[in-house]
């Protein structure tokens, strides 16, 4: 009997792929695609990986992505973190989730998924200190201009 060349287990004649790792035993044959089978798929390499939707667009990436863990962003003072668990375990975890047709529509998939995030994470970073700083001086500034300085 043949043992697999990744994990070494012995693999039965006229197996394709290991049963234990998903290894593919013959030439030339693609990992058979394991998206949407839970906990227990294999999750190719190729898949692994930051996800910038994920983070940055948690609750409403995770909804369509099959991800319903991801609303665990609502919980406040918790959000920030579970983002962050989403950014670097959210590929893996929509690829288990969610039946995918192909690694190839996976990655099409996330890849606007991550352009939208990082246009988003982008604006934010651009945005939120200018009104942050609009907020702390146009009360102090806009007073002092109409009635002087006390």
């Amino acid at each position: 009997m043949p043992f697999c060349p990744k994990c070494g287990k012995e693999v039965s004649e006229g197996f394709m792929f290991c049963p234990d790792c998903g290894q593919g035993l013959k030439v030339g044959v693609t990992a058979e695609n394991t998206s949407g089978q839970g906990k227990l798929a294999i999750v190719p390499e190729e898949v692994k990986g930051w996800s910038w939707g994920a983070f940055v667009l948690t609750w409403i990436w995770g909804i369509f992505n099959g991800v319903l863990i991801s609303l665990l962003c609502l919980i406040p003072y918790f959000g920030f973190a579970w983002a962050i668990v989403l950014g670097i375990q959210g590929n893996e975890w929509a690829w288990r989730n969610k039946k995918w047709d192909s690694i190839e529509h996976f990655k099409s998939t996330q890849r606007s998924w991550n352009i939208a995030g990082i246009v988003v994470f982008a604006v934010l970073i651009v945005v939120v200190p200018v009104v942050v700083f609009l907020a702390i001086v146009l009360p102090i500034v806009v007073p002092a201009i109409l009635y002087g300085s006390p």
